[in-house]
């Protein structure tokens, strides 16, 4: 995974769904393609995480450096896809995930800290939908 830190957006593969997201070369209906393969790619998984800190930037619960990904991430980031986000996070931070996969191998101190930062994001992000049921699966729509 290119370039790494503990945080969410530390990494090559997230900071690239946030460029394609500012720059309209972003889609959702690939990114959910992406995620039905059996192992999940770092690109996908990286992304579903990243778009989870753009969703909670768009609801004012985090500043990010990357203004143009929030800006566009206000267009399609409504509560059905931050919801949809959310719901894709149990094959992300699972085996056959290559970004789990990634900080298994890591030391056990930064594991724990990555998890602890994506685990605080993710109820942050349920906190402000209001409920921790995710949505289930969805589609292309406006800024696919």
């Amino acid at each position: 995974m290119g370039t790494w830190s503990t945080d969410i957006l530390g990494n090559d593969s997230a900071l690239d769904a946030l460029a394609d997201l500012a720059h309209s070369g972003f889609s959702f209906t690939g990114l959910a393609e992406e995620l039905q393969e059996d192992y999940i790619d770092v690109s996908a998984g990286a992304a579903v995480l990243a778009l989870i800190e753009v969703a909670l930037a768009v609801r004012g619960l985090r500043e990010l450096q990357q203004a143009d990904a929030v800006e566009a991430g206000r267009a399609v980031l409504d509560d059905e896809r931050a919801a949809w986000l959310l719901a894709q996070t149990d094959r992300v931070l699972a085996p056959n995930s290559e970004v789990y996969d990634l900080w298994l191998e890591t030391s056990d101190e930064s594991f724990r800290e990555w998890r602890g930062k994506v685990d605080a994001a993710i109820e942050d992000l349920r906190g402000a939908l209001g409920s921790a049921a995710p949505a289930g699966a969805m589609g292309g729509g406006s800024g696919d």
